[in-house]
Formats: C-alpha cells, structure tokens, sequence
C-alpha cells in the first residue's frame, strides 16, 4: 500500500530498525531511534543495490519518489544510480576546492617565488579587494565571458583603469594556470583587451637633457647627506632608486670595478652588473667612510629596513625645485636620452638599464652580455657629466 504523510507520521521507532515500502522499490527506514531515511532498492548487472535519497521530513515523499523516477531514468539510459550519485558528490566537492579564488592563490602561489614579495602582495590584496568578493567562490569551470567583463567593467568605472587591466590580466594568468592543469576548457579573459578606455600612458618626470647642467648645480649645491650621493650615484650608474638605496657593501666588486646587484633585489628577477667608473669608485670611497662597516651603503639607523627611504631622492629633488619636473627615475629617461644621442648602441644601453629581453632564453645569460662596451660607455658617461659640469661653472643655482 502506498505511503502517505499520514501514514508516515504515525510509524514509531521499534526495538530495531524496521522498512515500511511505498512503490518500484522506494521504502522509508525507521531506525531504532525513530530517525526516517528514505531508500531504493533497484537491481544493476542483477546485482541488487541499496540508494539512499535523504532523511524525511527534509526530503518529503512527493519529493522522494522524484528521487527514485530521476534515478530510474540514469538505470533506464544503463547507468548505475548509486555510482552516479557519487560521481555528483566528487563534482561537488572538486568545484568547491577549484573555486577561483583557490585557483588564482595557487598560481600566485607559483608564480612568487619569480616575483618582489612586495608585488606578490600587492596582487593578492587587489584580488581580495576587486575579484574574489564577485567570482571567488565560484568554480573555475562555471565561469563566463559576460561574469568576468563586469568585474573589469566595475574597476574601470571606479576610474581605475590601470587596475582593471592588471586584475584583467591576473584573472587571465589565473584561467591559463588551471588550463594548463586540465581544470578548465577555456580562458573566458583571453580576449577582452578592447573593453577598457585607452588611458594616455603616464612617463616618469624628467628634465630636457638642456637642463642638465643645472640640475648638476643645484644637486652640487646641496650639504653632503646621503641624499646627495644617491643623486649623484643615480645620475652615473641609472639604476633604479630601489637598487640602489638597498645596495650592500657585499656587492661591490673593487678588483673588478663591478656592482652586482642579486637577483632578489632586481625588477625582472635576474642578476645585474653595473660597471663603476672612476667617478662612482670615488663617490663609494667617500661613502665607506661613513658606511663601511655597516651593511648597507646608504644604512640608516633609523629604517627598519636599514636603508634610506626610497622617497628620500624624490623629496631631495622637490626641495630643489623639482617637483613634477624631475624624479629618481628620471635619471634613467635622461641617461638613455643622451647615451642614443651620442651613438651608443641601443642594445647596450637597454642591457645596461637591465630592461626585459623579449627573448627569455637569451634574457637568461645575458647579465655580463656587452659588458666590455658597457664599461667603456659608462665611464664615458661619467666623463660627459664632468664635461657638462665644467662647462656650466658660470650658472649659478636659482
């Protein structure tokens, strides 16, 4: 006889568990402490088979005997239910542990150790920020074009459009990382390039190599504190202010007349050497004796870093009258200015301003690449601002 929500209700728990049927093998099992869970019994290769559907009153009847029809239909089509039941619960919990977000966290995961702790950190928080609140939980598989156009779509309407192409491209990296892995098809972020406004590319403050010569004056002009030798050192050996207000002692090759800047400390993750021409050996000479001892060239007691600031060049230069008008990596823009108006060569300019090779494999050994002619370009950089120096001995600093 078929069961009714009545008849249910009025079963009792027994002694033992005991199994009331309803029809086409669905029964209800009432345990002995008066729990009720509903089962199918069904046969598969002749085998029979038990398939548990839930616990009543949670799943109701008219609601178990769908159960039962649905799993009918998987042994119609020559599926085993229970088995398929199974095959649901791992999809589940694989979407769950492939959500987005425990994606992009494991391919940022891999991808730190070839990246600045800082910016590793820097990318996590934006994602926790502008991502991961609107496609973080959900599984990489599921994921649309449309979804991930409005995450872009909202950053860019916040006026950060610089921030929505790096979230652009990190939920790119994201979706490549788990193609790569077989957990995905497709990377719905490959192609969006075009639904951000172009923002007018912002270059870093730098004077016209034709005013030089004052800017030699007025850092000249300046009292002798750490802010000065980092501008004269930025000025001969254009690294970036970064480099260069972290350098140690350690790296100073004297015998050899070479900085070597670890890879730890460089933008692109890979060694650096900067020849030393007569002009900065004088300027590290001058330095060792204050600094000698210590760690860092530019140590500061003050720093938990034990450097200088990395703000300590641009707000000397503001000082100066050079707010908006110069900055420490200006001194980069203005090197490679002159050095391509001079004729050197530009590959051995952009090796030496240790930008990225396009070629990663040739990128991987080109540290000491053009080093001979770098040498000789440095110092006869250093020569050429000591030439611009003598010349400009009638300007006096405003």
């Amino acid at each position: 006889m078929l069961l009714t929500d009545l008849k249910i209700k009025q079963l009792l728990p027994k002694s033992k568990s005991y199994r009331v049927t309803d029809s086409e093998g669905l029964c209800l099992e009432i345990s002995s402490t008066g729990s009720k869970l509903w089962r199918w019994r069904y046969y598969y290769l002749g085998k029979s088979q038990m398939m548990s559907l839930g616990k009543y009153p949670a799943v109701s009847l008219a609601a178990a005997r769908k159960k039962r029809n649905d799993a009918k239909d998987l042994l119609a089509a020559g599926k085993n239910p229970c088995r398929e039941k199974k095959k649901e619960r791992l999809r589940k919990t694989y979407e769950h542990e492939n959500s987005f977000e425990k994606m992009a966290r494991r391919s940022m995961e891999i991808r730190g150790s070839a990246l600045s702790e800082k910016y590793n950190k820097q990318c996590i928080a934006r994602m926790e920020q502008h991502v991961f609140p609107k496609i973080g939980t959900l599984p990489i598989t599921e994921i649309t074009i449309p979804e991930v156009v409005a995450v872009i779509e909202a950053i860019g309407e916040q006026g950060s459009i610089e921030t929505a192409k790096r979230m652009r491209q990190l939920i790119s990296q994201t979706f490549r990382y788990a193609a790569q892995r077989g957990l995905c098809q497709y990377n719905p972020a490959a192609d969006l390039r075009d639904i951000l406004p172009q923002k007018e590319k912002k270059h870093f403050a730098c004077i016209d190599a034709e005013e030089l010569s004052h800017l030699i004056k007025k850092i000249d002009a300046r009292a002798d504190d750490f802010t000065k030798y980092a501008m004269k050192l930025l000025m001969l050996t254009f690294v970036r202010t970064g480099e260069l207000i972290g350098a140690k002692w350690e790296e100073i090759s004297w015998e050899k007349r070479e900085w070597h800047i670890p890879k730890e400390r460089m933008k692109m993750k890979r060694p650096h050497i900067v020849p030393l021409s007569d002009q900065v050996i004088t300027l590290l000479r001058d330095l060792e004796k204050i600094t000698g001892g210590k760690g860092h060239i530019f140590h500061s007691a003050a720093s938990k870093s034990m450097h200088i600031s990395n703000g300590a060049v641009l707000m000397g230069l503001r000082r100066m009258g050079y707010k908006n008008k110069m900055t420490g990596h200006g001194f980069r823009t203005l090197a490679s200015t002159i050095l391509h108006e001079r004729g050197y060569l530009s590959d051995v300019i952009e090796r030496q301003l240790a930008h990225e090779d396009g070629d990663k494999i040739r990128a991987a050994y080109n540290r000491a690449e053009y080093l001979p002619e770098r040498k000789k370009m440095m110092q006869d950089y250093a020569d050429f601002i000591d030439s611009v120096r003598a010349a400009s001995d009638n300007v006096t600093p405003k």
